[in-house]
């Protein structure tokens, strides 16, 4: 498939700048990976603060539900306002405002021990805040690196991504049992601001949609409606948008079934769990690791795609078949990779292949529908689970996936026709 215009201009705007030698691109990923990193402490802190403040799994439950409802219900429209204003100045913004939140929670819940609604509140509106993020700093990375890179580009954002994930959630337990739950979240806070800062060194860059209307009354929900309109009549776009939150689905749910069974059936320790746990991000290191030496000989992209979906089902199956932990390591580790691959090609093709002008849409309602897909996924399979046996159910659910792969495989031409 021919790129759009866009990013061709993209890639004429980088000319042959490395990604090292691209100031804006090095110090947005930097910034993007700092708050990832923090984020992680606001997690740790708050979800102990509700467990140890409430002591009920249904409150627990109530802040996950407030995230998705935020991100279902404006996910979409988030998304087009990133297209429409300057993309620097969303991130800026956002940043500026979940480092406030969280330094408000930090001051509520540990300081003058807020109730619980205050927390919801203050949540939902970070989560809030949170929706301007994502669209404006993946849509800018397409604009900085240009079309050559964006493979690149794409890989070395995911492996940043859970390297500060890992190194986050290990740091955040040692905080909060150090220095307590308010130290996290002014942790939180500092790292948002220095994300922001961040944005700030990467000097000033605009959205290319944003240059064309300054002087053009838009409305948004037109604008909106011309991203619905984009999805439902580009292939690409609506396989990918389909496809996306399927994998993610399967993946979230067949995971959660396996660490279930590591603790139910294997009856796993410490060690063996942290193993388990450990192989995921590590096996999504490898797949992005694999995806930048290939760089360039990577071809026929979309059979990879599919390839690894198929693979993913059999291995489920095969794992749900073990009776220890230890054999399905290298399974486990294997799956991790297979994802990577699966979720990282999709994001490649997307970058390249949508406007520019329409990422942030389209990267706004792929986050509304993906919010909602392994919400769904989870509930049905713990549900089957309790009820007919996590064994049974995992190789069940690799079996669907296997016949939901082939399915979309026959159904989705243009992503297996991709080269």
């Amino acid at each position: 498939m021919k790129a759009t215009h866009s990013v061709n201009e993209a890639a004429a705007h980088v000319g042959g700048k490395t990604l090292r030698q691209n100031r804006a691109f090095v110090f947005l990923i930097s910034g993007n990976t700092i708050a990832v990193f923090g984020d992680c402490f606001s997690g740790v802190a708050l979800s102990l603060w509700v467990l140890q403040t409430t002591g009920s799994a249904k409150m627990m439950a109530a802040v996950q539900i407030c995230y998705m409802v935020v991100n279902v219900l404006l996910g979409s429209f988030a998304g087009t306002v990133t297209d429409l204003l300057d993309r620097r100045m969303a991130m800026l913004v956002s940043d500026m405002l979940r480092a406030t939140i969280a330094a408000m929670l930090g001051i509520s819940l540990f300081l003058l021990h807020a109730p619980f609604y205050v927390m919801l509140v203050l949540v939902t509106v970070s989560a809030f805040s949170s929706l301007f993020q994502a669209p404006a700093f993946h849509t800018s990375v397409t604009h900085l690196v240009g079309r050559d890179r964006l493979q690149e580009a794409t890989s070395i954002i995911h492996l940043t991504d859970n390297i500060a994930r890992i190194a986050g959630l290990s740091m955040a337990g040692v905080i909060v049992a150090l220095f307590g739950g308010f130290a996290a979240m002014l942790a939180n806070s500092a790292t948002f601001l220095l994300s922001a800062a961040c944005v700030l060194a990467a000097g000033k860059f605009t959205s290319p949609q944003a240059q064309r209307r300054e002087q053009e009354s838009v409305s948004l929900l037109k604008e909106w409606r011309q991203g619905l309109a984009y999805i439902v009549r580009d292939p690409l776009t609506r396989s990918l948008l389909l496809l996306n939150p399927l994998l993610i689905m399967f993946f979230m749910s067949s995971l959660m079934l396996i660490q279930v069974l590591a603790v139910n059936s294997w009856k796993a320790g410490p060690i063996s769990f942290g193993l388990i746990e450990m192989c995921i991000p590590l096996g999504y290191m490898l797949g992005a690791g694999m995806i930048i030496g290939l760089a360039k000989r990577l071809g026929r992209r979309g059979w990879l795609i599919f390839a690894g979906m198929l693979l993913l089902g059999p291995i489920f199956s095969l794992i749900a078949m073990m009776d220890s932990a230890l054999p399905a390591l290298p399974f486990i580790l294997l799956g991790g990779i297979l994802f990577a691959f699966c979720s990282m090609l999709m994001q490649i093709i997307l970058r390249t292949e949508v406007q520019i002008e329409m990422q942030g849409r389209i990267y706004g309602f792929m986050g509304a529908v993906t919010s909602v897909a392994p919400m769904l996924g989870l509930t049905v399979s713990s549900v089957l689970a309790d009820r007919h046996g996590v064994h049974l159910v995992l190789g069940w659910q690799g079996l669907l996936m296997l016949i939901v792969g082939t399915a979309a495989c026959l159904l989705f031409a243009p992503i297996r026709t991709y080269n």
